[in-house]
């Protein structure tokens, strides 16, 4: 099964408009976007499910990493897959560290014509049994 729905939290609203258009125009995949993390989450609560969950990692208020936390604290929510999204440009020890507990991590600026086929190359190799690396 291909990746179909994905949550995107960020609180850049240009930036989820680029992204949901990469993802759901190039690739065929039903994206919703939050600008919040609380909000994200309040909905999570009351039963929407994603496949896989795309995060920002810097963002006012509750940033990517809290929003993981909280998902990860969740019964239903722990094992769900997370992508996480930033504009630093973390390398080497800290960077494989900061993603150990994710799919994997995508820079900004990211290819929006390349970012469904990499989220989707990600969500493939999850499904096998991979780390999505």
């Amino acid at each position: 099964m291909s990746l179909q729905r994905l949550a995107y939290v960020d609180d850049d609203a240009d930036i989820c408009e680029i992204v949901r258009f990469a993802l759901s125009e190039v690739g065929g995949i039903e994206v919703r976007c939050w600008n919040d993390g609380a909000t994200f989450l309040r909905d999570v609560e009351a039963g929407w499910t994603p496949q896989l969950v795309l995060l920002d990692v810097n963002m006012p208020g509750m940033n990517g990493w809290e929003i993981l936390a909280a998902l990860r604290a969740g019964p239903r929510t722990r094992e769900w897959p997370v992508v996480m999204l930033s504009a630093s440009s973390g390398t080497g020890d800290d960077a494989a560290s900061a993603c150990a507990d994710v799919l994997g991590c995508v820079a900004k600026p990211f290819d929006p014509l390349r970012l469904a086929e990499d989220l989707q190359g990600m969500w493939s190799r999850h499904r096998a049994g991979g780390n999505g690396k």
